[in-house]
This record gives C-alpha cells, structure tokens and sequence, in this order.
C-alpha cells in the first residue's frame, strides 16, 4: 500500500480523516491497483472532497494542484499530474458506467458508483418532467378567470415583468415547477395562487402534499400557506377552492416514511406517494440521496414544485441541488411557454427556443428586504468587498445598545467591542428564556434572538461560545448550570434518532412538566409542544449560538454574525449570505476588515455533473 495504514497517511498529508484511507485502499485492493499511487490519491480526494460536499471529482479540477500541503506543519501534500496522464490512468480501468465497479469514470470526471447512479437517476426523472402540456381552451379559461381574482390588474404604465404572475401562468401543464428567490421576495405569496391556480383548472380535485427538509422549515410553511390562505379569503377567492390547499406541511423524512432501525422507506418506486402534486419548501437544503429517494416515491404523473434560494449555502450533505437545476440569469422561454405565460397573465417574456429552464421562474424583488439587510446580502453574494464593507462602517455603534429605530437594520460592532457586547447581549437577549412564565413565551424569546458563527472550533466557534454564553448567564441566573441540564437551556440535536422522530438540526427547549419534571420540548408542524424524557433524548448541545449551517429553514427577529479572529477558509459569500438572511428585523456583525473582505474573494462551487447532464 502506498502508506502502511491511516495515521502515517494522515501524519503526510494535511486534512486527511481515516474514513479517506480507508475508502481509497479499500477500491484500490478491489481494483487490484493497491500500488497504483496515482489512482490512490484520486480516491483520496474523491472521498475528501464528498466531505465537502462534492459529488463527483472532475479531473480538471485536481490537475497540475497540490492537496493536503500545510507549510505550518512541514507537510509537502501530494501534487497531481497533468490532465492527460489523469485522464490515462483511469482510462486504462474497468471504471466506465457499464462496469459494475465501485467507482465510475463518466464525462471527465470521478465519482463513488452510488452518487453516479443519484445523478443519473435524477436527471432522468427531472428531463422526463420538464415538458409543457398544452391546455385544453377549458382549462386555458379556468386559469384565466381564477388568475383575475389572484392578482390586481396590470397596471398600464407598469412596465417591469411581474415574475410572481410568470410563476404562476407557467404552472398549468408542468410536472415540474421551480421558483427561487431570496427572503421577502414572496415565494409562499406566489406559491399558493399557483396551487389555487391548478385546483381551479383541476375542478379542485387534486391531491397537494406539502414538505420540508426539517421540522422547523416545515412549521414555517404551514404558517405561512396559512396566512396566504386568510389573505385570498380576504379578496373572495372561493372558499371551497381554498380549502382545496391543505394547511398541513411534514418533514421529508416523515413524508416518506422513514422507519425507525431501517434503511426501507415506506414510499418508494413500488409504493408511490399518494398525491398529484408535491410542494417541497427550502428546496436548497436537499442534498443529491434525498432528491433522488423524493422522486422515486413521486407518481409519475405528480406535479412537483420545488421552492427555495438557489444563492443560500447547499445542503450540508452531499450535492447541490437546487443551484444546480436553477440558474442565474434566467436564460428565457421558449415559444409555447411565453404564449401561454401571456394568454394567462398578461406578461410578456423574451423569447429562447434553446432554453433548458422553462420550468424556472427567478424572484428577484424583495419586500421584506427593502432595506440595509437586503442591501448588504445583495452585495455579499455578488461578491462586492468594498462595498459592503463600506455599507458596514456607514451602521457602525460608536457604543452598545440594543434598541433600534425602525429603520435601522444593520448594526456593525468592531473587534474591541466583541467581549463587551457578547455579555450585555447575553442579558438582553438570553436571560428572558431561562426566566419565561411558561413554554410558549420561552419558546418565543428563543426565537427572537440567535448568534450564528461560521465555524465550530475556535474562541468564536459554537462550542467555545455556547460554554461562554452559559457561564455568563448562570452569573445572573442560578438556576442556568453550564454543562447539564436546567429550566431554559436551548438545545439541538446532533443525531438522527428515528424512533423519537428527532433528526439532526431540531432545536429545543429542556423545561419542566407540570409535575416539575426536567423534559424536552419541541414544536411539532402542526405548532404543538412534543415533550421528550431526557431518558430518550438523542444526543444533543447547547445553542444560544449555532453555526450558519445549520440555521438555513429558520429565521429570527434579531440576528448576530460573530466572524472568527482570523481568515478562515470556509467563510464564503453563500455562507454569509444565508446568515444575513436569517434575520426578519436587525442584523449585528461582529469582526473586521480583513476577514469580512477576504470571506469575499469569490463564490464557491460544489463539483456536480447534474446541470450538464440536464442540459444534454
């Protein structure tokens, strides 16, 4: 082998776990290539880079580079050849698709058999999907008429492209809708005068199910299709017609039918979903064996409807979904598309008969982020150093408070201030959970308020700041015992357990039941408290503070951004970005210069062979 075991290949290369070992040896001894050193370290960093999120390695990308090299530690890393002896080493391997091997050599690029057959299979559903069916002049009509109560009229000096009405026309006769857009651009506003839409053409007797990918995406949902709901009651939509969209949203797991202590789903190719259309909420956060598991249960002829921020940070898993089968700019719509956007709303579109995206429709106007929130996440994905650096010294607090006025939704606060902050911040924000009179309001000071971090380690990562954050208030409240359990403690889950229907990323509160017995509490989808016996709580941690990852389906009032010390590498526009959208009314960044400015060198990409093989 080319190193004798994990430690000493971890001991030469930088960043290397053993699961990397041990994954490249084991194909390696399948392939009988044990001492092929090239073929090793591209399995190598092919189960690096899955680490990261990656689901395939294309061979560009590791040509003539260095990996693993850490001058801190004297380690030299492993330098790739060119492209041409890559491309030969695994050319002369019984690595094609057809091959039955372990990994799989396809359009340039490497990948673990089962992430190649993901890719495949959902590309193929997706493509099945794409097609326009034309509308019967009955069901043109009904879309017509139902579209006039849905939305007020043009106005006729209104010149711009009302996306939100295009979303809705380009609906009918789709198996397979897609609307992206950043907060407030008012994708659950669009969303339900497009079901409203297909259940008037469909005499209101379609199926809808609804999900998300966590509980807490989940619950927001239905709050939200609530209050659209209320609000086409208010323009006189038909009730019976609205009472045709369902109110109640579940998890994907729980859609599905994840059983406990198996890898068997209830709903799969063999048992399909009982629905003619599926509408999946923070479509972002699906990673590639999800996508792949929701569509072999989806029916054929089902209608799915994918909602998301194709900008925001992927899933923490493998793949990129959703900003692979979207894209920005919108590259138009085809001829049959544009007429039948035009026969039903009014709107008018540019016309592209090679477009891959007429199932797409961008939301690009936000009206909740009107403001130096929405300002500044434009200006970080986009990539603008300097001026969203500028934008946070023009709302810099010469001092600490925490009384806003109304317009003020951005507060930046320098490194000094950090230490200062952090404990008046803890008084403010935190002391009021451990203190509430009952659950509920214990629930709602916890969500007024979050810190997010973009690491976990480090002075300024999750578990340092969250033991800080503990000691700080256990001053001020007895009651609050750093490392245990006690009335008003925040905490996540850190692992899936199926039989008490927790998966990893649920936030909870401990607090006591009506014999004053320590329990955890969550909130259900149907927005109900679930207690749990601390005897059959998966594992869990504190989290006044979390990491941005793990907040994308969630929203506070207030928001905190504490940046790390120094420049870390995975600090990214997409993961800034969907920090700062997080916060519904005001927004502090805690750090400085050069790590702000270098977390804005450029957008970051996941290797994915999805788009290319859906636009072939």
């Amino acid at each position: 082998m080319i190193y004798p075991d994990s430690g000493i290949c971890q001991q030469q290369l930088d960043d290397i776990e053993a699961i990397d070992y041990f994954m490249a040896s084991q194909i390696s001894r399948e392939l009988d290539q044990a001492d092929n050193e090239l073929l090793f370290h591209l399995l190598l960093v092919l189960q690096w880079g899955l680490r990261q999120g990656h689901s395939c390695l294309p061979v560009t990308e590791v040509a003539d580079k260095t990996y693993w090299r850490n001058s801190e530690k004297d380690l030299d890393g492993y330098h790739f050849p060119p492209p041409d002896s890559i491309s030969q080493c695994l050319a002369d391997l019984a690595i094609k698709p057809d091959d039955q091997s372990p990994i799989v050599f396809d359009e340039q690029a490497l990948y673990l058999r089962r992430y190649w057959q993901f890719e495949v299979e959902i590309a193929a559903s997706l493509k099945n999907r794409m097609a326009l069916t034309p509308l019967s002049e009955q069901a043109l009509s009904s879309a017509k008429n139902i579209f006039s109560q849905l939305f007020e009229p043009q106005n006729s000096k209104q010149a711009e492209t009302d996306w939100q009405k295009v979303a809705v026309a380009n609906a009918p006769g789709r198996r397979l809708c897609i609307i992206s857009g950043g907060p407030g651009t008012g994708k659950t506003y669009t969303v339900i005068r497009l079901l409203a839409t297909l259940q008037a053409v469909h005499n209101g007797q379609l199926k809808i199910l609804m999900a998300a990918p966590t509980g807490k995406a989940a619950l927001r949902l239905k709050e939200s299709i609530a209050q659209a709901r209320e609000d086409l009651l208010s323009r006189s939509v038909d009730k019976q017609l609205i009472d045709s969209i369902p109110e109640e949203a579940a998890t994907l797991h729980r859609l599905l039918g994840f059983r406990p202590n198996s890898l068997q789903l209830k709903y799969n190719a063999q048992q399909p979903l009982n629905c003619d259309v599926l509408l999946i909420d923070e479509a972002s956060m699906i990673d590639l064996p999800m996508m792949a598991r929701v569509l072999r249960a989806l029916p054929e002829q089902a209608t799915l409807i994918l909602l998301g921020d194709a900008d925001q940070l992927p899933s923490v898993e493998t793949g990129s979904v959703l900003s692979d089968i979207a894209c920005h700019p919108h590259p138009c719509y085809n001829a049959d598309t544009a007429e039948q956007i035009k026969q039903i709303s009014g709107q008018t579109v540019k016309i592209n008969n090679n477009s891959h995206y007429n199932h797409l429709t961008l939301l690009t106007h936000s009206r909740r982020f009107g403001g130096e929130i929405g300002a500044i996440a434009s200006e970080v994905i986009n990539t603008q150093a300097q001026k969203s650096w500028q934008r946070l010294l023009d709302n810099e607090q010469q001092g600490i408070y925490f009384e806003h006025k109304e317009q003020g939704q951005l507060s930046y606060l320098p490194d000094p201030l950090y230490e200062s902050w952090l404990s008046q911040a803890c008084r403010h924000y935190f002391l009021s959970i451990s203190r509430a009179p009952d659950l509920p309001q214990a629930f709602a000071s916890l969500a007024g308020f979050r810190i997010l971090v973009p690491t976990r380690v480090g002075e300024r990562g999750v578990e340092q700041l969250n033991k800080t954050i503990e000691q700080k208030l256990s001053v001020l409240n007895p009651s609050v015992r750093p490392g245990a359990h006690y009335p008003g403690r925040p905490v996540m889950v850190i692992q899936n357990s199926y039989s008490s229907h927790l998966f990893n990323g649920d936030v909870g509160l401990i607090w006591p039941d009506k014999n004053g017995k320590l329990s955890a509490w969550f909130e259900n989808e149907d927005g109900q408290y679930r207690k749990i016996s601390l005897a059959r709580l998966p594992s869990v941690e504190t989290v006044y503070a979390m990491t941005i990852h793990k907040t994308q389906g969630s929203e506070f009032n207030h928001v905190a951004i504490i940046l790390p010390g120094q420049e870390y590498p995975l600090l990214s526009p997409e993961l800034l970005y969907t920090g700062l959208t997080r916060a519904r009314e005001h927004l502090y960044i805690i750090g400085s210069e050069t790590v702000w400015k270098a977390a804005l060198t450029e957008r970051t990409w996941r290797y994915s062979g999805l788009r290319t093989r859906l636009n072939n």
